[in-house]
């Protein structure tokens, strides 16, 4: 018989080597993600554990969020990707659902963020499912040489100029050293650009903290002494996952594509299996169109929206006021990071 626990002190080894032990794993499934989330926003974590007498055969990481607005709720992962549950057997998932549906009859509602279908899929215990995102995945195990014969040919064609990098330099950070250039870049280009509030340096200093050393990556692409690219990466279990990136436009050098390769090289390299090039929205044809030209493979993660006291479906508070980030694109970057970054935790 399965029954399903909160998970406690005393079954921290046993969830981690189950997480460790699994080809699906996410950083997000990590304890030091759950830590993260406490030290920068104060979530606090309400991880599901399944058991078959004493043996682990399934977990799912579980987040209690409690914003201004909107009622507290559940989520597998608040940002920036999906981490639903693990499980051996469809008894195991079925045993965690039920966990889940439960819990959540006490709060607003809870969301199961997944990065393919389950399979209880349109049933009694997921009745509501989003298709939201495209995923790109990289495929590592064909090799390097197999993945560059993969691209499209523009990028192909901008990668063997390698004489542009006798302007442009390419660093690896792997305690934090450069995140300072980093989130400078990010706040500017996620604020400026694109409208979205982004997340302040708390955020990044717990990353460094509680993940080991390399779990955690910077990238950095550098011109003439300026740093004009940056990608934050996450390197866990068998993926490596490109968490937020902030690159100055450049038809010259390309910071972009050399960060991406220069990641996809390391990566092959230690022996990991796939590169996660993230979400991209379904409706952002120039983003799609740019992932799939590094030969990715596509999937459709899913949200779950699972009833409490909310019955049904409600847009997330943050797509209900998206008139917002054209106010938020004119603000000038210290406005932002001092006044409005630490204001995230109240919109999870």
């Amino acid at each position: 018989m399965i029954r399903v626990v909160t998970l406690d002190e005393s079954l921290y080894d046993r969830y981690a080597s189950y997480v460790d032990g699994r080809l699906d794993s996410r950083f997000g499934h990590d304890l030091a993600w759950a830590r993260t989330l406490r030290d920068a926003y104060g979530v606090e974590s309400r991880h599901l554990v399944a058991l078959e007498g004493e043996r682990v055969v399934g977990i799912c990481p579980f987040f209690l969020c409690k914003p201004l607005f909107g009622g507290a709720h559940y989520v597998t992962n608040p940002f920036p990707t999906y981490c639903g549950p693990l499980y051996d057997s469809d008894a195991a998932l079925t045993a965690l659902l039920e966990a889940i549906r439960s819990q959540t009859a006490e709060v607003h509602h809870a969301e199961v963020l997944t990065p393919v279908p389950l399979p209880a899929e349109g049933g009694e215990l997921l009745p509501f499912v989003d298709k939201l995102d495209f995923t790109y995945v990289v495929d590592l195990t064909q090799g390097v040489e197999a993945v560059f014969n993969s691209l499209s040919r523009d990028y192909k064609r901008i990668l063997r100029k390698t004489d542009v990098l006798t302007d442009m330099e390419l660093l690896v950070d792997m305690d934090g050293s450069h995140l300072d250039a980093f989130h400078k870049l990010y706040v500017g280009i996620y604020a400026g650009k694109h409208g979205f509030i982004p997340h302040g340096k708390r955020l990044f200093r717990a990353i460094f903290k509680h993940f080991p050393r390399g779990a955690a990556r910077i990238y950095l692409a550098k011109v003439k002494g300026q740093f004009v690219g940056a990608m934050f990466t996450f390197w866990a279990h068998h993926e490596v996952y490109y968490g937020w990136s902030a690159v100055l436009p450049d038809s010259l050098h390309h910071p972009t594509h050399f960060l991406i390769w220069k990641i996809i090289q390391d990566a092959a390299a230690e022996g990991y299996r796939q590169f996660n090039m993230g979400e991209a929205a379904r409706e952002h044809h120039g983003l799609n169109h740019f992932k799939r030209g590094w030969g990715t493979e596509v999937l459709e993660p899913r949200r779950y929206f699972i009833p409490g006291r909310l019955t049904e479906p409600a847009p997330r508070l943050f797509d209900r006021v998206g008139w917002t980030r054209k106010i938020i694109a004119k603000l000038p970057a210290p406005l932002i990071t001092t006044f409005l970054s630490p204001i995230i935790r109240f919109f999870l």
